[in-house]
């Protein structure tokens, strides 16, 4: 664990004042192996009250290791109703419908700085380095069975990262607009991995449609996971 954070304590460094997140998920939990690793695009604006730098997110994770930002208010979301952020949802349903457990999930994002949409961050060469780094190093740490990554935007940022980037083909995701879910291959460091991105849950939650739930799960399922 001690080298794990002197590692990205290095990361973080060139970029440690800038609004952000680095790692959702409880620091308990880091470095064990990993079933599923979610990825997003970046923090949008969350959480709701306390915009934290990417410095403060990671000492407010080593000051309290079981602390979940999973499990917090984000964004517009009430205090009152924490957890109930699109991909917080998603993140319970998968520990709801499956068995997974919260140690067997690593969320992080892409990239680690915090904008309100996806278009307004501008990822300059300290930020793309640091975060290729930091994404390379969590998948040689923890070795995840899995990745499912939120926005077909977001694997295509780590498509770049990979050595190989292969398509698996699609299946449905029922919203209309023809929105699919997507299956890839991947080679990252010389180790391959089975990966799939999904219409992101910010603009296409699943809500309260059992279909929509269903297709996601079904895609965990096709990569293994149960």
């Amino acid at each position: 664990m001690h080298k794990y954070i002197e590692k990205f304590e290095d990361l973080i460094r060139p970029v440690s004042w800038r609004s952000g997140m680095v790692i959702n998920s409880p620091f308990e939990y880091l470095t064990s192996k990993k079933k599923l690793l979610m990825v997003g695009h970046n923090p949008g604006g969350v959480p709701q009250e306390s915009n934290t730098t990417i410095k403060e997110d990671w000492i407010r994770h080593l000051d309290d290791p079981s602390f979940n930002a999973l499990k917090e208010s984000w964004g517009s979301y009430p205090e009152k109703f924490p957890g109930n952020h699109p991909i917080q949802l998603l993140y319970k349903a998968f520990l709801d419908n499956t068995s997974l457990t919260e140690e067997d999930i690593l969320s992080t994002n892409v990239y680690w700085e915090r904008t309100k949409s996806t278009e307004l961050l501008k990822v300059d060469a300290r930020l793309e380095r640091s975060c290729k780094e930091g994404f390379l190093y969590n998948l040689e740490v923890h070795q995840p069975d899995c990745i499912c990554f939120l926005g077909h935007g977001t694997v295509e940022v780590a498509g770049k990262w990979a050595s190989v980037n292969l398509s698996r083909g699609s299946s449905n995701y029922p919203w209309g607009n023809n929105q699919k879910i997507k299956f890839q291959r991947m080679k990252f460091n010389g180790t391959g991995i089975n990966t799939f991105s999904i219409p992101h849950p910010s603009r296409f939650g699943f809500g309260n449609d059992p279909e929509r739930l269903t297709s996601i799960l079904k895609a965990l399922k096709k990569n293994g996971v149960t």
